[in-house]
């Protein structure tokens, strides 16, 4: 876990717009897992955490600020809020940490595919998330709240697997895969690597080979 929480130095309005799993830790040890949200029933100033129990929707009122655009604090009988790791991005802090092709979270909670970074002017492209067309808008880095970087997928089964040049690999149950440059130039000889070797994480992504493509 970082030096200090996820949440610190957050509005509530942002931390709200986070959209992301979260888990809570209670006083007496308890611990929640769910997504942090505004409920309609809600004040401005309330942010619960929305889980499912037993079948049912459960709320749990996680954080409360003066307003929706003030910094909250967290109530006694809670412990600790964590942010729980998202499996396909890594998250990034910093807007001189951004990097073309990361999605940039913005105060105002929209999303937007990175395009191009200029920090020596403290900003950035970017096209909004989701849409196809060349229309890029610029970004300063003070209006950034925080970043996500797809992470590459990589090999985790044996199997046959195509990377993003449409080579063919192949993964043994010993997790090391073996490549294979065409279909015609198959050899046992060839050097095996692990899933975390630069040669693997410059061949990511990884998808795997139906019968057809092998």
């Amino acid at each position: 876990m970082s030096e200090k929480p996820f949440w610190a130095g957050k509005t509530l309005m942002e931390i709200q717009n986070l959209d992301k799993r979260v888990k809570v830790t209670m006083e007496n040890g308890d611990v929640f897992i769910g997504k942090l949200v505004r409920r309609s029933r809600d004040t401005d100033g309330i942010c619960s955490l929305s889980m499912q129990l037993d079948a049912h929707r459960t709320y749990l009122h996680v954080f409360s600020a003066e307003s929706s655009d003030t910094q909250p604090i967290i109530p006694s009988y809670v412990d600790t809020v964590e942010l729980l790791d998202d499996p396909n991005y890594e998250r990034i802090e910093e807007a001189d940490d951004l990097q073309e092709k990361d999605i940039a979270v913005m105060l105002d909670g929209n999303r937007y595919k990175v395009t191009d970074v200029e920090k020596g002017r403290n900003r950035f492209w970017g096209r909004v998330y989701g849409a196809v067309g060349p229309e890029c808008i610029v970004l300063g880095f003070n209006a950034f709240t925080y970043g996500l970087r797809p992470k590459p997928r990589l090999p985790d089964k044996p199997g046959l697997w195509l990377d993003k040049d449409d080579n063919t690999w192949v993964m043994g149950e010993n997790a090391f895969p073996l490549t294979c440059i065409d279909a015609g130039n198959w050899s046992i000889t060839r050097p095996q690597f692990s899933t975390d070797s630069v040669q693997v994480l410059n061949a990511a992504p990884f998808r795997l080979a139906k019968a057809v493509e092998a």
